[in-house]
C-alpha cells in the first residue's frame, strides 16, 4: 500500500497544526520526518504486524484481539501507528486504518500530544524520535539509527500538498 508524497505533505500540513509541539520545532516538518521513517514518505504503508502487541508480547491486549484477532496486533499508515494508539480514539476499523491515511495522521498527532509531548514530555527532535520508536526517551536503549535517520528526514523538504 502506498501513499502519494503529495498527500503525505497535505495531511502533515493540515494535521500538524494540532500538534502542541515545544519551541523550535514545526508540527507539519515533524510529521512529514516520522512518514519519512516509518514508511519512506508514503511509500510502504502497509499495516505490520508487531510482536509485542501480539499474544505473549509485552503490549498484548486480549480485548482489541477477540475484536480484531491479528489486526490489532498491526500499525498503520504513513506514520505505521499501532491499532491500540489509533483505537483510543473510538472503536476503529483496522482496515479502515489501512486505507484511509487521515485516520493514523489523527491517531499520530494525539499519540505524539498525549504521550510523546505529554507524558513523556520530549522536547528536542531526538527525544521525539527515541521515544516515538522505542516509547521512553529517557531510558538507556538509544535507537540511534532511527534518531539520526529523523534528525536526516526534518531537514527534507515538504513537496506541494495535494488538494485533499
Amino acid at each position: 500500500m502506498q501513499v502519494a508524497r503529495s498527500t503525505v505533505a497535505a495531511l502533515c500540513t493540515r494535521f500538524g497544526a494540532a500538534l502542541k509541539v515545544p519551541a523550535g520545532i514545526a508540527g507539519a516538518q515533524l510529521l512529514w520526518a516520522l512518514a519519512g521513517n516509518e514508511s519512506s514518505f508514503g511509500v510502504r504503508c502497509g499495516p505490520r504486524h508487531e510482536g509485542a502487541y501480539c499474544r505473549g508480547g509485552k503490549y498484548f491486549d486480549p480485548a482489541l484481539t477477540s475484536l480484531w484477532g491479528c489486526l490489532a496486533h498491526c500499525s498503520y499508515g504513513p506514520w505505521q501507528v499501532m491499532y491500540p494508539n489509533i483505537s483510543r480514539g473510538g472503536n476503529v476499523d483496522p482496515l479502515d486504518a489501512a486505507r484511509r491515511p487521515e485516520i493514523t495522521a489523527n491517531a499520530a498527532v494525539r499519540f505524539l500530544n498525549e504521550i510523546i509531548f505529554g507524558r513523556e514530555k520530549a522536547a528536542t527532535i531526538k527525544q521525539v524520535a527515541d521515544a516515538y520508536n522505542s516509547g521512553d526517551w529517557r531510558d538507556d536503549n538509544k535507537p540511534e539509527g532511527y534518531i539520526a535517520e529523523l534528525v536526516k528526514n526534518y531537514a527534507v523538504a515538504m513537496p506541494a500538498a495535494a488538494a485533499l
